[in-house]
């Protein structure tokens, strides 16, 4: 399936650069590399000549030329490359150059890898990792999205869906096929129930691991909570190794929540720095109160912060947090204590001014982060769709193996195939026209 226009964009990286890549895909790719370059190039072979305007003759820029035929490019379309000097003097005349060929128009967000998509060089959740792969920060996401791009979710998923297929064509065969009197001998025999029950094992594992992977996909938040001046401000400045929050005497001073990203044994961190938590007239620091708890509230870990040198009953409870394990409790101006430093595995111990202790804090934080983005090397599902999706297949799944007990072949039949749907709209087989515009809304001109 090809597209009726040819489309072209930058695809490379801010200018200025040593080299720039314009990329065009299209039925009018081939014309456009007559009138540019004078020939269509050997497929795949990078050629080096003179770029033209089509009309005056006069030299764009003397640079490299790969012409794709639509068999081998990644759009399934015709496709070639204009790798160029990286001025923009040079790229604003080569894309004045395209734009005045007829048939040729600037690209949308995402347009290529739409193409690819639409004529089956890629599948839906390729895509997504695609997305994944630009926007990664740390390692772990960048693994997780090349092993999405090599098809590892996507072939799992097929196979699947594959299986659900082939189970039911198998019981409306014996249904269509079969006297009434040996239809159920028939089903009995297939012993369909065996393989739902391991489908439906597999799709459990698979929705425990998607809980991991979307974490991993948009970090972990980590929110530092407690009474004004307790220093949270200042762990932040220690965290980041940077001034990013203002440190001051005066009570009160952080109002709003703020937040820093942080690579944390590879693993993508947002710490929110939140407004001191305490009773309050004023109404600005109420409000930051407010979102202060509703941070916490969020955050996958809670740091939550004492001054070692005061009394800290009002925040032993923390009743606004349910999930309590999620709270690693942190003392502060340990370099303040006159007496023997209490011991206690499971509270920290540090002074901000002293930097003593916060190696140790954030081992811990590594830790927990690490069994929060599972640490495992099976890639499971890491968007909320995927595992929306999964969900609704194990539903039907489970009706399919209730009817099927109760010998209910042709119902049975029936939520075989709603399970086959709804794994096939994870892989972008049915219904993705409504995922699509939002996905590549997100993607750069040029991809």
């Amino acid at each position: 399936m090809s597209s009726y226009q040819t489309i072209f964009a930058l695809s490379s990286g801010a200018l200025p650069a040593a080299i720039s890549v314009v990329r065009i895909s299209g039925p009018s790719t081939k014309k456009a590399l007559s009138m540019l370059v004078g020939k269509i190039p050997d497929p795949r072979n990078m050629f080096y000549s003179e770029i033209k305007f089509p009309k005056t003759k006069e030299i764009i820029d003397i640079a490299l030329t790969v012409y794709f035929p639509s068999n081998e490019s990644i759009t399934g379309e015709d496709l070639a490359e204009f790798h160029i000097h990286g001025s923009l003097a040079v790229l604003d005349d080569l894309l004045l150059a395209l734009s005045s060929i007829s048939g040729l128009r600037a690209a949308e967000p995402g347009e290529f890898t739409r193409r690819a998509l639409i004529n089956g060089k890629m599948e839906l959740t390729q895509v997504e990792a695609l997305a994944d792969l630009i926007s990664a920060e740390t390692k772990k996401q960048k693994d997780q999205a090349v092993k999405q791009i090599k098809g590892e979710l996507s072939n799992r998923y097929n196979i699947w869906r594959q299986s659900l297929i082939t189970m039911r064509a198998r019981i409306e065969a014996n249904l269509d096929f079969v006297d009434e009197t040996d239809v159920q001998d028939h089903n009995e025999s297939l012993d369909v129930s065996k393989e739902i029950k391991t489908l439906l094992n597999n799709i459990n594992k698979d929705i425990d691991r998607g809980v991991y992977g979307e974490r991993l996909r948009r970090g972990i938040k980590i929110a530092l909570i407690g009474q004004p001046n307790v220093g949270k401000s200042s762990l932040i400045n220690l965290l980041l190794k940077e001034d990013r929050a203002i440190v001051s005497p005066e009570e009160g001073t952080t109002r709003d929540v703020l937040e820093a990203r942080l690579n944390l044994k590879n693993i993508p961190v947002t710490i929110y720095d939140t407004a001191g938590i305490r009773n309050t007239k004023s109404a600005v620091e109420a409000e930051g109160v407010k979102r202060a708890k509703k941070t916490a509230q969020e955050a996958d870990i809670v740091m939550l912060l004492f001054d070692i040198t005061k009394n800290n009953k009002e925040l032993n409870g923390m009743d606004f947090i349910e999930d309590k394990e999620k709270i690693i409790k942190v003392y502060n101006k340990s370099d303040l204590f006159e007496s023997v430093l209490p011991k206690n595995k499971e509270n920290f111990i540090i002074s901000c001014v002293r930097e003593t202790g916060i190696e140790q804090l954030l081992e811990r934080i590594g830790k927990r982060a690490e069994f929060l983005t599972g640490g495992k090397d099976i890639l499971g599902p890491n968007r909320i769709r995927h595992i929306s999706h999964l969900n609704e297949t194990k539903q039907a799944l489970e009706q399919a193996l209730q009817e099927y007990t109760a010998k209910n072949y042709e119902i049975t039949a029936d939520f075989l195939r709603s399970a086959s749907i709804s794994l096939g709209r994870i892989v972008g087989i049915v219904d993705i026209e409504d995922v699509l515009d939002e996905l590549f809304a997100g993607f750069c001109i040029g991809k």
